[in-house]
C-alpha cells in the first residue's frame, strides 16, 4: 500500500480546489459588449416610450419650471405661485 500518497491527499485536494477556483475569480473583469448593447437598447426603449406618450413634454415643462424658479430665486424676484 502507498501511504505516502494518502499522507499528501489533503494537500493535493486543497491545491486542486484552489487552482480550479482561480479562473472563476479572474474570469469576468468588466462588462461585456452584450451587456452594453442590452443597456443601450433599454435606454432607447425608455426614451422612445417617453417621447411618444406625452410624458416627455411634462418632464420638459417640469425642468423648465424648476430652472425658472431657481433663476428667479437667484435674482431676488419671486414668481406668481
Amino acid at each position: 500500500m502507498n501511504f505516502q500518497g494518502i499522507k499528501n491527499l489533503p494537500t493535493r485536494l486543497t491545491a486542486n480546489i484552489q487552482t480550479r477556483r482561480l479562473p472563476l475569480k479572474t474570469k469576468q473583469k468588466g462588462a461585456s459588449a452584450l451587456e452594453y448593447i442590452v443597456l443601450a437598447a433599454a435606454l432607447i426603449g425608455i426614451l422612445t416610450l417617453l417621447a411618444t406618450s406625452g410624458v416627455g413634454d411634462q418632464v420638459v415643462q417640469a425642468f423648465t419650471d424648476l430652472f425658472t424658479d431657481a433663476s428667479s430665486a437667484g435674482s431676488g424676484t419671486t414668481s406668481g405661485t
